[in-house]
């Protein structure tokens, strides 16, 4: 079962699979905004017999299956992906840059507005982003973005009363009836 991440903090040092479950390597640090919005999730990766890499994949895409975290992207993919920017912090460009590689923006949700979806946890602001020593003091952002509304919409979804409706109920043409 898919499940949203429910505490941040206690992704460090955490194994990621790919998509295809093969594996990616261990979560090392989180990144957060400046508003301690977590955003990135700091990965070493092995990129052959004796290399190692860090990447960083989106938070918004890390996923939790039966306690396993997953990406949906392939290993190369995420081989492929843009360094960052060294030491404790990323640039704006950076987070633009791993922005546009990872196809996630704030667009994203508007994708799913009514459920729990990853799309939903993507930070409105970009911009420079830190590396975090304590995960502890992060808030794992809530995926369930559901309004009162829908949440009163989906346990009520009201009658089911069939109504007689002609052709000419729903029509939407400007002529009038005589054909004038």
């Amino acid at each position: 079962m898919t499940a949203p991440i429910e505490d941040v903090s206690a992704l460090p040092g955490k194994k990621v699979a790919d998509q295809a479950d093969n594996p990616v390597g261990k979560v090392q640090a989180i990144y957060a905004m400046d508003d301690r919005y977590p955003m990135w999730v700091a990965v070493e990766i092995a990129t052959g017999l004796v290399g190692r890499r860090t990447v960083v994949v989106p938070l918004a895409r890390l996923k939790d299956e039966g306690g396993r975290l997953k990406v949906p992207y392939s290993k190369q993919h995420i081989i492929e992906a843009p360094e960052v920017d060294g030491g404790d912090g990323m640039s704006a460009e950076c987070d633009r840059r791993l922005r546009d590689y990872y196809a996630i923006d704030a667009g994203d949700q508007e994708l799913r507005t009514d459920n729990k979806s990853y799309a939903a946890v993507v930070s409105e602001n970009d911009g420079a982003a830190r590396r975090v020593d304590d995960p502890e003091q992060l808030e794992t952002p809530d995926a369930d973005r559901r309004s009162a509304e829908t949440i009163e919409r989906l346990n009520d979804p009201g009658s089911s009363e069939a109504r007689k409706v002609t052709a000419g109920d729903v029509a939407h043409d400007d002529q009038d009836v005589d054909g004038s």
